[in-house]
């Protein structure tokens, strides 16, 4: 039964109080370090993408997050994975002239095609990790204000930061909320009788018993959506002229601490200028 528990398994869209000074800094300083680090995360060789991930478990660390919370939240994409690296494997790369490495009927694997997907799995890891730490040390007011610190100065030539916030945050919201769809839905079919939390078959047989779930649970997702969208019109909201009371003082040092992250997203785009 313990295979069946996705919301339990998700670290990211939880968040864990405390009051470390990762948890008491601004959101605008946490969102700065997001996209920092996501940087040699998402386009980084195999160094950067070490480096994000030790980063981010030890940013987690320093917060009171266990590492065991965070890499738990992979658990549940583990059988996404394995249907990306068959997919990969099925349809071969024109002009790959690479070692092979396995034939097995339609499946070959080459040795790029291998790398390309531990690369593939390694900065999704990576990524998920790092948005886990974020989204534990940021309420869901403060993933909303963040967004709207950080594009104040956009918000002045007419761009509606308040519904783009709202958007993120509602994004963030939803990721547990379909995950706890998700496990619903499975665990009502393998009380009928469906293949699910057993093991037969190996992963690949796992990962192909999850491809039906794909649209009852879109359905689920848009049947949320529209409830809270016709719960906000039900309240008249438009997101205009909308003001806030909320201020979030800076902690000791915080301006070094942003610029830093500026530093830091600049050094990544001039390393992978120069790699490339």
């Amino acid at each position: 039964m313990k295979d069946l528990e996705f919301f339990r398994n998700i670290s990211i869209g939880q968040y864990s109080s405390g009051d470390s000074l990762l948890h008491r800094l601004t959101p605008a300083t946490k969102y700065l370090w997001l996209f920092a680090l996501s940087i040699p995360g998402a386009v980084g060789g195999i160094s950067g993408v070490a480096m994000v991930l030790l980063l981010a478990l030890c940013a987690g660390r320093g917060a009171g997050i266990r590492p065991a919370f965070l890499l738990r939240g992979v658990k549940p994409a583990l059988p996404f994975f394995v249907l990306a690296a068959f997919l990969q494997f099925l349809f071969g790369w024109p002009g790959d002239h690479s070692a092979a490495l396995f034939t097995l009927g339609p499946l070959s694997a080459t040795a790029r095609e291998a790398a390309a997907v531990g690369m593939a799995v390694a900065r999704t890891v990576a990524l998920m990790v790092l948005l886990g730490v974020f989204t534990s040390i940021t309420s869901e007011g403060e993933i909303a204000h963040g967004v709207e610190d950080l594009l104040d100065p956009l918000a002045r030539l007419g761009l509606p930061v308040h519904r783009l916030a709202l958007v993120v945050s509602a994004t963030f919201r939803f990721i547990p909320v379909i995950a706890g769809e998700l496990e619903s839905i499975v665990k009502a079919q393998a009380s009928r009788g469906a293949d699910f939390g057993t093991g037969k078959g190996g992963p690949f047989a796992r990962a192909r018993a999850y491809l039906p779930l794909i649209v009852p649970v879109t359905v689920r997702a848009l049947e949320r959506a529209e409830v809270l969208a016709e719960a906000m019109e039900a309240r008249c909201y438009t997101g205009k002229d909308r003001t806030r009371w909320v201020v979030y003082p800076k902690v000791r040092g915080e301006d070094a601490i942003r610029a830093l992250a500026l530093v830091f997203c600049a050094a990544a785009f001039a390393v992978d200028a120069l790699l490339r």
